[in-house]
């Protein structure tokens, strides 16, 4: 007799309480800092619509819910990565009053003897290059919403929380890492990369409407694009031809494009190196042994 996947802990799962204690330790940072946050309460109240939310989702979506309310109740948190991210710009001052890039691009020039985010782009000046490069930047909008949804389908649920713990741990972990050190892309000092296709029309207005100015180290498009690299090959292995280039050209694309300095890809390999094995040891479905037949 085969054992059934089990929320442990009643209706809040691994990632809820991950969720739950990110929006807590965020609150707790603004209620210490409020000194030098403009209109501290205000951030204050979206964390605690966020916390709502998981709360409303976790206690009125069941297991044998219709498919798109699974979905939901599956993959919400990440509608929340764009609020959350967003939150990052208006805090990130606590500590540091200035960006941070200077300090940057001086361990890139002891690193590299140069400095990659300039140079990449001037070594392939090509049109066609350029536009593959914002197209691969482009794909991490899908990238990661379409792994879960394809676990949400077609594995079993305890695959599908070891996925999302690692991705929410890992995407947590950078949004809290932004507060403290903001580095801003770039892009918004030495300009974007030339290209003059359709993909960096795309790129260049949600970097002008939606980005936020302080949080490019480490590289959260890169730690969240190595997550969906470990975890298709860990359970959708038939996949791994067509997302492993991707996720390769994702990765140059954000040097290419100026969006982050190679240190930052450097950083957000390192998060994800260290935190992929990290939530798998401390999920507890993982650690949980079935009980006999």
């Amino acid at each position: 007799m085969a054992v059934k996947d089990k929320p442990l802990n009643g209706p809040l799962n691994v990632v809820d309480r991950c969720t739950l204690a990110y929006n807590a330790v965020v609150v707790l940072l603004i209620l210490l800092f409020q000194s030098r946050i403009p209109q501290w309460y205000l951030q204050v109240l979206l964390n605690i619509a966020m916390i709502a939310v998981v709360f409303l989702v976790a206690f009125v979506i069941g297991d044998r819910a219709a498919l798109a309310a699974r979905l939901v109740r599956n993959l919400y948190p990440m509608a929340l990565f764009f609020p959350m991210y967003e939150q990052t710009g208006s805090i990130n001052h606590i500590v540091f009053s200035d960006f941070l890039n200077p300090f940057v691009r001086q361990v890139e020039e002891s690193i590299f003897g140069f400095q990659p985010v300039i140079v990449f782009a001037q070594k392939f000046p090509q049109k066609w290059f350029a536009e593959y490069m914002h197209f691969a930047y482009s794909t991490y909008y899908l990238l990661f919403p379409g792994l879960g949804v394809f676990l949400c389908l077609r594995r079993t649920k305890t695959e599908l929380l070891d996925y999302m713990f690692s991705l929410c741990g890992v995407m947590y972990v950078c949004y809290l890492v932004y507060i403290f050190l903001p580095v801003r892309d770039p892009c918004f000092e030495i300009g974007y990369a030339p290209g003059n296709g359709p993909f960096t029309w795309i790129m260049a207005g949600i970097y002008s409407h939606l980005e936020v100015q302080g949080a490019a180290f480490p590289s959260s498009h890169v730690a969240a694009a190595a997550v969906v690299l470990y975890y298709t090959f860990r359970y959708a292995r038939p996949a791994l031809w067509a997302v492993s280039p991707i996720v390769i050209s994702l990765m140059a694309a954000t040097v290419y494009c100026r969006y982050h300095y190679a240190v930052d890809v450097l950083a957000g390999l390192a998060t994800a190196a260290i935190l992929i094995p990290l939530c798998r040891r401390i999920h507890p479905d993982l650690q949980r042994k079935p009980r006999p037949a």
